[in-house]
């Protein structure tokens, strides 16, 4: 009689679903957290380089603007929520040419802690001539 009862409870199939749902489920979550991480990353990385090459563009038409005004132009070109990125502008002499070098740098950090990537150093570079004789 007890055989029978422990086997009847084997066969039974009922809360299946629960238990499949609870090892599924994290694994889930932890790959569309994941991927909105990355879409994070890779859009603050565009929006990056969108600024250092606008920048780049502004101090080929403006030749006589500084490079704090540039840095400055570059970083105007940033939404609030990028405020702490770092924006640098510098000329740069490579032989007889001149160059105007802008790069913007933000210190990407995961919103979701459970998926526990490290801080990540995004980085954007821009480099145009800005002596044309």
């Amino acid at each position: 009689m007890a055989r029978r009862g422990i086997l009847s409870w084997l066969r039974n199939s009922r809360g299946a679903s629960a238990v499949e749902f609870a090892i599924v489920a994290p694994i889930f979550l932890i790959m569309m957290f994941g991927i909105v991480e990355f879409g994070r990353a890779f859009w603050i990385k565009s929006t990056l380089q969108f600024a250092v090459e606008e920048a780049g563009r502004y101090s080929l038409v403006y030749t006589s603007k500084t490079t704090a005004e540039i840095q400055a132009y570059a970083e105007g070109k940033l939404p609030a929520s990028l405020s702490a990125a770092t924006v640098t502008a510098a000329e740069e002499t490579t032989g007889a040419d001149e160059f105007m070098s802008i790069t913007a740098t933000f210190e990407f950090n995961s919103i979701v802690p459970l998926l526990k990537i490290p801080v990540i150093t995004l980085q954007a570079k821009s480099r145009v001539p800005i002596d044309l004789d």
